[in-house]
């Protein structure tokens, strides 16, 4: 099964569930719930900045969940959109998923707060593991904002 089938089927499932509910479905523009630490319009990451051997990723919150992204493998830049849609159900709450498109291929970038050391021997605050479709999984260290 490809990501994209994946994604689809995932949104489709998402479609599917609303219909069948009663309650009123929020604000396609509202952020997904956060902690209460957090402002309304920010996002877990304001902003990210990593990479692994010959390739790198540049993250910059807009509000509202998104974010504009870059991922730079071997000179080639490809750059999209990103939005965060709440804690995944069951993860650790050191870890965020970004989920969107970059270079117009569906792309999921997962950002854990941990230390990481980078090939250069620098600790840094993140590991980051960028999976876009078509392409091999890319993992590597970076540095990631904070409030």
């Amino acid at each position: 099964m490809t990501l994209r089938s994946v994604v689809t089927a995932t949104l489709l499932a998402g479609l599917f569930a609303g219909c069948a509910s009663s309650t009123p479905r929020p604000d396609p523009g509202a952020d997904a719930p956060r902690h209460p630490s957090i402002a309304a319009d920010a996002s877990p990451v304001p902003a990210f900045t990593g990479g692994g051997a010959g390739w790198s990723i540049e993250i910059a919150s807009t509000g509202k969940g998104n974010h504009d992204a870059t991922l730079t493998v071997a000179g080639r830049s490809s750059a999209g959109t990103l939005r965060y849609l709440g804690q995944p159900a069951g993860a650790p709450s050191s870890l965020t998923v970004l989920n969107g498109e970059l270079g117009k291929q569906p792309t999921i970038v997962e950002i854990k707060r941990e230390p990481c050391r980078n090939a250069e021997g620098v600790d840094t605050s993140a590991s980051v593991q960028v999976t876009v479709e078509s392409q091999p999984q890319r993992r590597g260290c970076g540095f990631l904002a904070v409030y």
